[in-house]
């Protein structure tokens, strides 16, 4: 294996019948901290060629996936990107590849993991607002010490969000590292110490540091091929 090259990111994108969709900002993101992005279609099925994954945002988790009842309140659901980022979960967490989930990526995560989330923040009691990229507000994230998430946000760090679910109980080997000021769940890592996952959008927020942090991960996975 050529230890010289750039490490291969994969980027899940949103995807429907027609079309495949995804921010530009995280192409650029994983460019600019020495990675080379690759989108995956929904027929990708070689986890053996990355070196590291995003997990992206988008909508809803289905209910029949994430083991909540089903709700006109839920979004955009999509069984068919829900089964293919489960089975690539799957293969790459098996690999050792490290992963970064954002938004729906980090509630993915989760729930691959075994943990379960809340359907609705506003229906499990919260009063906060998190679809805030709509509005162009921000709300604060608390991030615990000696973590990844207090790496690459900070702490006290007012940030952008879009979403109205939540993880509720954690995954198998996982740790809430970040909350917002209600206890909103804001950031998760496991154990093994290459699963990161956000519930903000770095890269819509021109934060760098996750995108640093898995390059990183991906490198030194590259090492042990």
């Amino acid at each position: 294996m050529n230890n010289k090259r750039k490490p291969l990111i994969g980027i899940t994108p949103t995807f429907d019948g027609m079309k495949y969709t995804l921010y530009y900002a995280y192409c650029a993101k994983i460019a600019e901290m020495g990675g080379i992005p690759v989108i995956l279609p929904a027929y990708f099925n070689d986890v053996s060629v990355l070196d590291g994954i995003v997990f992206s945002g988008g909508g809803d988790l289905s209910p029949a996936f994430a083991g909540y009842e089903n709700s006109e309140i839920l979004d955009d659901v999509n069984e068919g990107r829900d089964e293919f980022e489960s089975r690539l979960f799957v293969q790459a967490n098996e690999a050792g590849i490290p992963i970064l989930g954002i938004c729906r990526g980090h509630q993915l995560v989760n729930v691959m993991l075994g943990g379960t989330l809340h359907r609705d923040i506003n229906e499990a009691g919260y009063n906060e607002r998190h679809m805030l990229l709509k509005e162009r507000g921000s709300h604060t994230v608390y991030t615990e010490p000696n973590t990844v998430a207090r790496q690459v946000l900070g702490n006290k760090k007012e940030i952008w969000s879009s979403h109205h679910q939540a993880v509720n109980t954690v995954g198998k080997g996982v740790r809430v590292t970040a909350r917002s000021e209600e206890g909103i769940v804001e950031a998760i890592e496991h154990e093994n110490g290459r699963i990161l996952g956000l519930q903000t959008h770095p890269e819509r927020m021109d934060i760098s540091e996750p995108f640093e942090w898995l390059v990183k991960k991906a490198k030194e996975y590259m090492g042990k091929k």
